[in-house]
């Protein structure tokens, strides 16, 4: 694990700092991504060598000659001669030596520490500079729906989420200087505002996908596979084992507990009916109806008899009633249902 004096004495991340190129800003950059929990770390030592280029005001005045009184308050004086043997004398001279020093060590310690607070807090005179302490203070905002709830929302930098039933969505409210980064946990369609400058960074479990500008959906509801279509644009997305860069009309699917990429076509019909508040369904298990119905309508669903049932349900409604969606799955699958209340159905087989 690095430290923020590992950063400093890196002779390639000075370099990058200082005087990037193509070929350093890829390597940081893949770097970054391979070790997340680095972030910190990482951004403080570039704050520091940034504002290492900045000028600063002068130490406040007096400091130098309180120093230097200091030290010389602390320095020992003779008032005396004694003639002792060349044993002792040594052994004096020998201590005086250890003590001088010692002082002189505190001295400069409190010195420096005295310059490092004093410039490490003076304000930076560069604008363009990002502050940690910006960075620390920086909001993120949760933004959750329901069961039977879809939302669409807008980022700060124009950035468009529809945001599927039972899904969440995490992001700051004023994002970095050199990179976008959300969490999506669910299911959700992006509109990615395109800026060259600072990457977009989609984080969920197990992959990281990332874009510059382009719009696809993510569909994370399951968290051991998770499935990314791109409609336009080219995504990078990466595992820990892999990455894959995707191209307009591919889907990847990603198996979590193998860690098993594989890329594959797809209907954006399909995919993004749910945006367009179709409820699809194809060669759906009872159990998928279940799951889908209950999270679109949000429901509670009660079998009874259901013991054997075995379904390959294929069908699609747009803007239809549960009770409508109800009466025709039931004529097509042969069951009768009950409405109890807005909140609860049971199917009796």
């Amino acid at each position: 694990m690095k430290h923020i004096e590992d950063f400093l004495t890196d002779p390639e991340f000075i370099r990058w700092v200082n005087k990037p190129d193509k070929e350093l800003e890829a390597y940081w950059d893949r770097w970054r991504k391979s070790n997340p929990e680095q972030l910190v770390p990482m951004k403080m030592a570039k704050e520091i060598l940034l504002r290492a280029k900045v000028d600063r005001s002068t130490p406040p005045k007096g400091l130098k000659e309180e120093v230097i009184a200091e030290i010389l308050r602390l320095k020992p004086t003779n008032t005396g001669t004694r003639v002792e043997d060349k044993h002792q004398s040594a052994k004096e001279t020998e201590k005086f030596i250890w003590n001088e020093l010692g002082q002189m060590t505190r001295v400069a310690a409190i010195l420096v520490t005295c310059m490092m607070l004093a410039w490490m807090l003076a304000p930076v005179s560069d604008p363009s500079i990002p502050s940690l302490v910006a960075e620390k203070e920086s909001i993120v905002i949760q933004r959750t729906t329901e069961a039977g709830e879809k939302i669409q929302l807008t980022l700060a930098d124009g950035t468009k989420i529809w945001m599927n039933s039972s899904s969440e969505v995490l992001f700051p409210e004023k994002f970095d200087a050199d990179l976008r980064t959300i969490t999506v946990k669910g299911e959700a369609y992006l509109e990615v505002a395109h800026d060259s400058l600072r990457p977009f960074l989609v984080i969920t479990e197990g992959l990281r996908t990332k874009v510059l500008g382009t719009s696809f959906n993510v569909n994370a509801k399951d968290p051991t596979n998770t499935k990314i279509a791109l409609i336009s644009g080219k995504v990078l997305v990466a595992s820990s084992r892999e990455e894959v860069v995707m191209s307009p009309g591919e889907m990847l699917d990603f198996e979590g507990t193998t860690e098993s990429m594989r890329v594959v076509g797809f209907k954006p019909n399909e995919v993004l009916a749910w945006k367009e508040g179709v409820l699809m369904f194809q060669k759906a298990s009872l159990q998928e109806v279940k799951r889908v119905l209950e999270e679109w309508y949000g429901v509670e669903i009660r079998f009874e008899n259901a013991a054997g049932v075995k379904w390959e349900f294929s069908g699609e409604y747009r803007q239809q009633t549960l009770k409508e969606v109800l009466e025709s799955i039931s004529f097509i699958q042969g069951f009768e249902f009950t409405l109890n209340d807005t909140k609860s159905v049971t199917m009796k087989f």
